[in-house]
């Protein structure tokens, strides 16, 4: 009688033994496909349980339920961001025409017939004329590179010679601002693939950026670090937060107190678009009162 209350309890342990570890599986499993449902959420998948149990069929039911949930809301936002951009794209391309020909006619204006003070306002009218004009410029660019409309010539490029080139076009402004500006690069030549358009657009951006918000120091450089080109802009900043800076690539972020009305904060989201179109990345971060802006490219 021992006997057998011994083999009975042997041969449940090992039932429950068998139970568990084939239930562990099952769970361990399905981690994996929810970590796979996670990574591609596009994909129409659900949590299947492997091994029969009433308990744990409920709670993937929950998690289905809640996977399918997301799904269909990602689903929603993503199809009112598409059709945001859409629109986006042709009011701005609606307006670019209208307004490149009243900045034809301002240019057109015979002046020497004008008054000074006519003058003045003719010149207001049309900087601001051509601030919109690089404002719908703005919008225009961003919609197409988040909707990868955005066309790039790939071609190989020196950066060391461009970075040079680029940054002698600010050297006036800057002086007259009483920036100063230490330039870092190597003698040797640095090979990339980009778009030089887009490398432009990057290098205006943040230069721009800089005659904005420096105070007094700019530090351009350009690094080699093994395989990597290292593009660094670096300035000094007092109103800057470390709060801010996660912020600094979004759209339309603008910081109360270091950015002023005029800036629409669309900048720095489209050069690091553009960085990324090339293959590179673009990050940020401010340590002793200054804020350093990286872009990274593989190099050739």
């Amino acid at each position: 009688m021992v006997w057998l209350l011994f083999v009975t309890a042997v041969v449940a342990a090992i039932i429950y033994m068998v139970r568990f570890y084939r239930l562990k599986a099952a769970l361990k499993k399905a981690a994996g496909e929810l970590a796979a449902i996670e990574e591609n959420p596009e994909d129409n998948r659900i949590l299947l349980l492997a091994f029969p149990d009433k308990e744990l069929e409920e709670l993937l039911k929950a998690f289905n339920r809640y996977v399918l949930l997301t799904r269909k809301e990602r689903i929603c936002y993503q199809n009112r961001e598409k059709a945001l951009r859409a629109q986006i794209e042709n009011i701005s391309h609606d307006l670019r025409t209208p307004l490149t020909a009243i900045i034809g006619y301002l240019e057109l204006l015979d002046t020497d017939k004008l008054s000074a003070e006519d003058v003045a306002a003719v010149e207001r009218v049309s900087k601001k004329a051509k601030n919109l004009q690089g404002l719908i410029g703005n919008f225009y660019d961003l919609s197409r590179l988040e909707m990868n409309d955005y066309h790039l010539c790939m071609e190989k490029l020196d950066i060391v010679h461009f970075a040079k080139e680029a940054s002698l076009l600010f050297y006036q402004e800057l002086e007259k601002k009483k920036i100063s500006v230490r330039f870092d690069a190597p003698e040797n030549p640095l090979y990339l693939l980009a778009d030089t358009g887009a490398m432009e657009r990057i290098f205006n951006n943040m230069l721009q950026n800089a005659l904005r918000y420096a105070e007094s120091s700019l530090y351009i450089g350009v690094l080699e670090k093994k395989d990597k080109i290292h593009i660094v802009f670096e300035n000094d900043t007092s109103t800057l937060k470390p709060e801010d800076v996660s912020h600094l690539f979004e759209r339309f972020y603008v910081q109360e107190k270091s950015r002023t009305s005029q800036s629409t904060g669309l900048g720095l989201t489209i050069s690091k678009l553009l960085a990324k179109a090339m293959g590179g990345n673009a990050e940020a971060g401010l340590e002793g009162g200054r804020l350093q802006i990286r872009y990274v490219f593989d190099r050739l």
